[in-house]
């Protein structure tokens, strides 16, 4: 037993020994600490908006630990903020990092609002001071937006918004009854996480083709390197247009990333509920446009990657002339392109008319094209498909006239009409393929759009469906 605790002892004593060396501190100036970046960069931050939360690590490579105190080079002034082993601040002080062993640095950035120049570049460092009086620093910066908050806002009169810094909207906004508002050119609309628009009166928004109205969240960060947030959507709520508001018009108007793109809430048809010319309604969880009851019309657009559908149509009339209308969605797997209805929950909304002209309608289904209507009027239901490409298992159906069927036993259909379909291009490339099914299919309607949603000229004859015209490569 003695010749057995004697050997134990023997072997325990040197693992002893390196426990102690592991858990000694240096006050020695040759030992210093060692960083996975020599400088911290923020992805553009909107004044007043907390940024996404970046690292860096501390690492200590030295066979001694080594103590430290961390310090904000602005102080409590700086609009950096940074947090070290659970504990937050501009000043951290009485920091350990033991031998061969590390801690991660993890720091946000709020910026303030400043002057009109914009962007605007703000820095600040982080300096550890170590025992032994060895000064190191981490830079950090970040480019700030200067924004126009509105927060819980009800417009009460007619208003104007206009391009320059973006409106930054909390809580949403509201449009009220009998009140117009009117989106210039270039204006931009940055929603925070759950706010909308809420539009009583009435939404006028004249984007032009190369100065477009956007509707978007307000993360202009990373979620992972080439991943930015404005490419996922949930990122703000959507626009709704109540039971009163009639008369809305969105033209050259880039609205993504929301729970849903545009909600139209039944209100007869007698009127127009809402036109939208070349636009873009892109990448929402839900529907792209979600209409009930209601009339609205269409053209030259890009309505793509619904969550739920691109189009759910409850009753109302509808048109749509040159539309691309695709679930294509990278992130979910959208139950149809377009579903036509006569029902909204447990209420009948007669279909009255929809009709879809020199359009494309697409995904990944057998059918992207669904009409669930009564068994009473199935066979009379009011819908026409005229000079489209269409995804459609039901090639019989005599309102389907001119139509190229796609199929998906066939290798081309779905997103091999289109170009480069990569995460880079996420966002809006709907462009057509050379060798895309909807070339050259659209009628001479076209002479009423001269242009497609890029501003390529179409022909009078021959001209491609969809909002986009082929263009050869340069």
């Amino acid at each position: 037993m003695k010749r057995f605790r004697l050997l134990f002892l023997l072997l325990i004593l040197p693992a002893m020994w390196s426990c102690k060396d592991d858990w000694s501190f240096s006050k020695d100036s040759g030992y210093v600490l060692g960083f996975s970046v020599d400088t911290v960069r923020f992805d553009t931050v909107l004044t007043g908006v907390a940024s996404a939360t970046a690292a860096f690590k501390i690492y200590n490579g030295n066979d001694v630990g080594l103590r430290f105190d961390a310090f904000m080079g602005g102080g409590a002034a700086s609009p950096f903020r940074m947090n070290l082993d659970g504990e937050g601040g501009s000043v951290i002080s009485g920091l350990e990092v033991h031998a061969r062993d590390s801690l991660f640095c993890y720091v946000t950035v709020n910026i303030p609002a400043t002057g009109d120049i914009d962007p605007f570049l703000i820095s600040d460092s982080v300096s550890f001071v170590l025992e032994s009086g060895v000064v190191q620093c981490v830079r950090l910066m970040a480019h700030g937006q200067n924004t126009v908050p509105l927060k819980g806002r009800r417009l009460v009169s007619d208003t104007v918004f206009k391009p320059g810094k973006p409106y930054l909207i909390y809580d949403s906004l509201v449009v009220s009854d009998g009140v117009t508002l009117t989106l210039e050119p270039g204006t931009r609309l940055f929603f925070h996480g759950g706010a909308g628009l809420d539009v009583v009166g009435r939404l006028i928004a004249r984007g032009t083709a190369d100065s477009m109205v956007v509707m978007r969240g307000d993360r202009l960060d990373m979620m992972l390197p080439g991943l930015p947030y404005d490419l996922l959507n949930s990122q703000w709520e959507g626009v709704r247009l109540r039971s009163a508001s009639f008369g809305n018009e969105l033209t050259y108007c880039d609205i993504h990333g929301g729970y849903w793109g545009i909600k139209a809430d039944s209100s007869g048809c007698d009127q127009t509920k809402i036109k939208i010319n070349s636009s873009i309604i892109h990448n929402v969880k839900g529907s792209c446009i979600e209409a009930t009851g209601c009339r609205i019309e269409v053209a030259n657009s890009q309505i793509t990657n619904g969550g739920m559908s691109c189009l759910d149509i409850a009753g109302g009339v509808s048109e749509f002339t040159f539309c691309t209308i695709a679930a294509l969605s990278v992130w979910n797997v959208a139950d149809q392109a377009v579903l036509l209805t006569d029902r909204r929950g447990h209420y009948a909304v007669p279909l009255q008319g929809a009709s879809f002209r020199n359009c494309i309608i697409t995904g990944r289904r057998a059918t992207e094209f669904v009409v669930d209507v009564a068994d009473s009027v199935r066979e009379s239901a009011p819908f026409s498909v005229t000079r489209s490409l269409l995804m459609s298992s039901d090639t019989s159906d005599v309102r389907f006239s001119n139509v190229v069927f796609e199929n998906t036993r066939n290798r081309r259909y779905g997103s091999s009409n289109f170009t480069d379909r990569s995460i880079v291009g996420y966002r809006s490339v709907f462009s057509l393929d050379s060798l895309s099914l909807a070339r050259g299919i659209a009628d001479s309607i076209s002479v009423d759009w001269p242009v497609d949603l890029a501003g390529v000229p179409r022909p009078v004859t021959g001209a491609d469906a969809g909002c986009y015209q082929y263009r050869s490569p340069e």
